[in-house]
């Protein structure tokens, strides 16, 4: 089911196990945060457990548990990183290589070894031309400018903490 915010009209797309077996499914849009209601005709039909092991796909899955996969896009014409400024990782520098970068102690995309940073702590979405860093409702939170956040713009050289690690996106032009 694909669903359209009424604020900024940008489309997610909605699977059966988002309305964990009730008809209806409210989020906020990350976009924009005007609040989304979905409402599904028919019940979900029970289907067979799958016994074929399938590939792990990238996730490109927001927050509220929505796909933004026709509107992740890495920036054209530019190299992104992320540098550890500050920690116990300091010095790592970690390219990105896809739309979507968790960032967290484990199951993440850019690992840290700080122990006040959560398995799943913070993502960067990189989205029509727009950055953004969302935190991952972390245990101790995701800091830009020593302000807590949920979700907030990150430009080039933008300085952002998580645990005791400070980071700093860099964007670099792409040599031809």
């Amino acid at each position: 089911m694909v669903v359209a915010c009424p604020g900024c009209e940008k489309k997610y797309r909605l699977e059966d196990r988002h309305f964990a077996g009730k008809n209806e499914f409210r989020f906020n849009c990350p976009n924009c945060g005007q609040a989304i209601e979905a409402v599904r005709e028919a019940p979900p039909q029970p289907q067979e457990p799958s016994t074929q092991k399938g590939k792990r796909l990238e996730s490109t899955w927001s927050e509220a548990g929505v796909a933004d996969a026709e509107l992740l896009g890495l920036p054209e014409g530019k190299h992104a990183s992320i540098a550890v400024l500050q920690g116990v990782d300091s010095g790592n520098i970690f390219p990105v290589s896809k739309p979507l970068v968790v960032i967290g102690r484990a199951e993440a995309d850019v690992r840290l070894t700080d122990s006040e940073v959560s398995r799943r702590h913070a993502q960067i979405e990189f989205k029509g031309g727009n950055i953004l860093l969302r935190d991952l409702k972390s245990t101790n939170g995701t800091y830009v400018n020593e302000q807590r956040i949920t979700v907030t713009p990150l430009e080039h050289q933008t300085e952002f903490r998580v645990g005791t690690t400070t980071l700093m996106l860099i964007l670099t032009e792409e040599i031809s």
